[in-house]
């Protein structure tokens, strides 16, 4: 009995996901944020897939960790961006007040930006864009 108990725990501790910190992310993550205006400055959300969310900003550039999603909410967002083929698409309009989406996976990164009105985004883009936000909301 002792012995089953031991090998349920060793299995369990192993699909507890990993906790990452600011300066150890994993390779596969969202950026999202917005910029521009008077100030210039940027503020970017990183959502990992474990569902762990951080905030920086171009005035307080040091990662600091926010409230966490479910993990299953994360997956969902990062693969809506790889489906809409964020690391394949060449979209940079920002006009003054911008958003942006920074997909990172295995080495490849790849940023759109929108803003300019002469220049909307895909539909399907911005939808992804305002779940994002959703997340960062009661921060």
């Amino acid at each position: 009995m002792l012995c089953f108990v031991a090998a349920m725990l060793a299995f369990f501790g192993q699909c507890k996901h990993p906790q990452y910190s600011a300066d150890n992310l994993p390779d596969e993550y969202l950026l999202f944020g917005n910029g521009g205006g008077f100030a210039g400055t940027e503020t970017t959300y990183t959502l990992l897939e474990n569902g762990q969310l951080f905030k920086s900003s171009s005035v307080a550039p040091k990662l600091t960790e926010l409230k966490s999603c479910k993990r299953k909410l994360a997956d969902q967002l990062i693969e809506t961006a790889e489906d809409l083929g964020i690391l394949q698409l060449d979209f940079a309009h920002p006009g003054n007040i911008y958003k942006f989406i920074e997909l990172k996976d295995d080495g490849q990164a790849r940023r759109i930006t929108w803003g300019d009105p002469a220049h909307p985004v895909d539909e399907k883009i911005g939808a992804l864009y305002e779940q994002l936000v959703q997340l960062t909301a009661n921060q």
